[in-house]
């Protein structure tokens, strides 16, 4: 039901209601402060009673935004100017009717207005920006920014926790935050106290992300809050304890528990972003969703609206293409013959898109690394890239190149010819001198030329980014008395050069990568329509990773590797298990050097996975999969015996599930009871490893489930389970 409207309240206490399908927000305007009211799943409109006396103290982080200027909170000094519905402004895609609302406040004594943004589109999900004015006649520097913030819950809880339970809150994030090591999405407790999670200040939001879920135990909601921005961010979880409500009368002996959020941007500088006067900003959104639901149904919401909301539309015909990618074998051996061998490999076997990555530019050989920024043809390849273009046009695939656009190596000839461009730190270059500044308008100049040349010169059908270093330490310049840290400025400038490229080229796949999954959070992924999740590509682990990063991303839009680029192939299980790490969307990365060396096993194996995948996996990918993890919430660093994911459309007529024995821990047996289906309708189950089908009902499926029995550390089974039809 895409329901969404807002009702705003004037008088003493000003304050405004949000609707969104069945998730009520209520906020208020009271001594200088836009803080919580209270939230609600059930579409409850509170009484009035309840909350007539509702005062928050100074110390308590009930506001609904936090800012920060020239290292002065202006929480408290605000005065009430408009509120009211407007146009929505946003390049949010809609999933149904959008309402869009703001709040004006003015601080008088620091010169600034703050217009509170809200979207809704009648989904469990808010959307939230502020648009920053600088009223005053001199330059302001914002030292602190949280687009959204304030109460989550506060009640009683002391009859709702069975023992030894201390909190009725946790909370589920990103632990490690290095390469390698994504969708580590696993929950801890909340204890009295303030958790702050910082996301390591990498200049860039990944490899972990800026996301939480929080948890309720009393009441069995969730609240799932996404930031949308690729720069350093902070979150923060404050949870406080007392012995009575604060606001009514006291209950004696009643133990009452809150839990406040704030999602932040950060920097290691003191100044995030330096407003002109006069100037306006619009900072990042956030987006947050209030469920009353298990944790399927949270995954299945949220996925909903990362495709229909946060990530541009699909391309008709390019959704979920089987790629290839020339690396497997040629990494820094990079030459058109053996290239054009990889290419008749990847035709032979059926691929739809064929890749170029790094290497195959610059002036020297062999030195992908320190050639970026000079993006001509490398003469070792000797003038064949449209030779290889053509081949692979000619056997009927598409053709996508990698373009590390926002570096700048140390062999390049644009570093020589334009030192002034690189992205510096109080003076000083940062990322080993290999990062571009976006900042500068010439720079912004090149990369978008660049790129629209390479797309016209070679016709691309995709352009895949790279991004292999972090901007750290932050990068800085002196301004109007300030030393301002860039990254924000950075991010505006990537994200609105993408958003015009996209535009201009409609028929083009934009594809991400950031070392892997360096920047899967919402506002990068929506300016590109799929992403690498992770450049690790051995078992167990990568599947591990696929498991945690598929908890905010949809599994059709995520690609993982099958082949010999990365090295300790001797610990990737077998070949099955090989091809079935990439449950979602696929890349060949080296199958054989040549058609005539690939072996017959091999390609027997690839081509019936890749049979499987056309036949049963993508069509379910292809109409908004519903994604279910039966071995939720795991720990990528962690021994864990099994990792099992279920796929099911949404009509209930099918469902897939790869299970993986993850560890050599004790336990060869899994009863896997599928999630997707009717219990009303029978099911023909297809078990890959032996081909064999058996017929169930869809109630034995899924009350009693099939016991899949794994002997072997590394090895898998697939599942295919179809509808029977009357």
């Amino acid at each position: 039901m895409h329901f969404s409207t807002m009702q705003f309240r004037t008088g003493a206490t000003p304050g405004v209601r949000h609707l969104s399908g069945q998730v009520v927000f209520d906020e208020m305007f009271q001594n200088g402060r836009l803080v919580s009211r209270y939230w609600n799943t059930n579409g409850q409109i509170w009484p009035e009673m309840h909350f007539g006396s509702l005062k928050w103290n100074r110390d308590q982080p009930a506001d609904t935004f936090h800012l920060a200027v020239d290292g002065r909170d202006l929480a408290g000094g605000y005065t009430w100017e408009s509120a009211g519905l407007e146009p929505d402004p946003s390049a949010w895609r809609a999933a149904g009717p959008v309402t869009h609302g703001v709040v004006s406040l003015r601080h008088e004594a620091a010169g600034i207005r703050v217009r509170v943004h809200t979207r809704l589109d009648g989904s469990p999900f808010l959307i939230r920006w502020l648009e920053i004015t600088n009223l005053s006649g001199k330059p302001a520097g914002i030292t602190a920014v949280a687009p959204f913030a304030g109460l989550l819950w506060n009640h009683r809880y002391e009859e709702h926790l069975a023992p030894p339970t201390n909190t009725p809150f946790d909370v589920v994030y990103n632990h490690r935050f290095e390469w390698g090591q994504e969708g580590d999405f696993w929950p801890e407790p909340l204890p009295p106290g303030c958790k702050v999670v910082d996301g390591g200040k990498k200049g860039r939001s990944g490899w972990g992300r800026p996301a939480f879920w929080a948890r309720n135990a009393c009441n069995g909601q969730t609240v799932v809050c996404e930031l949308a921005w690729g720069g350093n961010y902070q979150f923060e979880l404050d949870c406080r304890f007392w012995d009575d409500f604060n606001w009514g009368a006291p209950q004696p002996n009643q133990r009452n528990a809150a839990l406040f959020f704030r999602m932040a941007l950060s920097s290691p500088e003191a100044v995030l972003r330096v407003l002109d006067a006069g100037e306006t900003l619009h900072t990042p959104a956030v987006h947050l969703g209030l469920f009353t639901a298990d944790t399927d149904a949270i995954v299945q919401a949220t996925h909903q609206h990362v495709r229909h909301t946060v990530m541009p539309a699909q391309i008709p015909g390019r959704h979920v293409e089987i790629e290839a990618n020339h690396r497997g074998y040629l990494c820094d051996r990079e030459n058109v013959p053996d290239i054009i061998k990889d290419v008749e490999v990847a035709a032979s076997l059926g691929t739809e898109l064929y890749v170029i990555d790094a290497g195959w530019y610059g002036n020297e050989p062999n030195q992908w690394w320190n050639n970026v920024g000079d993006w001509f043809e490398g003469k070792w390849m000797a003038g064949g890239m449209q030779r290889i273009v053509d081949r692979a046009h000619a056997l009927g695939m598409k053709f996508g190149l990698w373009v590390e656009i926002e570096a700048v190596g140390a062999n390049s000839n644009l570093r020589k010819q334009h030192p002034e461009w690189l992205l510096k730190s109080h003076d000083k270059p940062i990322a080993d001198s290999r990062a571009l500044d976006l900042t500068h308008p010439e720079v912004q100049t090149f990369v978008e030329g660049e790129i629209t040349r390479l797309i016209g010169d070679y016709g691309l059908d995709m352009y895949r980014i790279d991004h292999n270093h972090c901007l750290t330490p932050a990068p800085t310049r002196s301004y109007q008395g300030y030393t301002e840290d860039l990254i924000w400025r950075y991010y505006d400038a990537l994200y609105a050069i993408f958003d015009r490229l996209r535009t201009r080229f409609p028929e083009v796949v934009f594809q991400n990568c950031a070392g892997g999954g360096g920047r899967l959070d919402w506002g990068t992924m929506a300016r590109f329509h799929n992403v690498e999740l992770s450049d690790w590509m051995r078992l167990p682990r990568g599947f591990k990773i696929l498991n945690g990063v598929s908890f905010s991303l949809p599994p059709e839009i995520l690609m993982r590797a099958f082949g010999t680029e990365a090295g300790q192939q001797v610990l990737d299980g077998d070949v099955d298990a090989q091809l079935r790490h990439n449950f979602c969307r696929l890349i060949l990365r080296g199958t054989a050097p040549s058609v005539e060396e690939l072996t017959p096993y091999l390609r027997q194996r690839v081509e019936h996975y890749l049979t499987r995948y056309r036949e049963v996996i993508r069509p379910i990918l292809t109409t908004d999969a519903r994604v279910f993890h039966h071995t939720p919430f795991l720990s990528v660093a962690d021994h864990a015996p099994w990792c099992v994911l279920e796929y099911a459309a949404s009509d209930r007529s099918r469902s897939v599930a790869v299970l993986l024995r993850a560890s050599d821990t004790p336990g060869n047996e899994f009863v896997f009871k599928p999630r997707g289906l009717d219990p009303a309708r029978d099911y023909d189950v297809v078990f890959d490893n032996q081909e064999t089908t058996v017929r169930f009902s869809g109630r034995q499926l899924t009350q009693k489930g099939v016991t899949v029995c794994l002997e072997r550390p590394l090895s898998s089974e697939m599942l295919l389970i179809t509808a029977v039809q009357p």
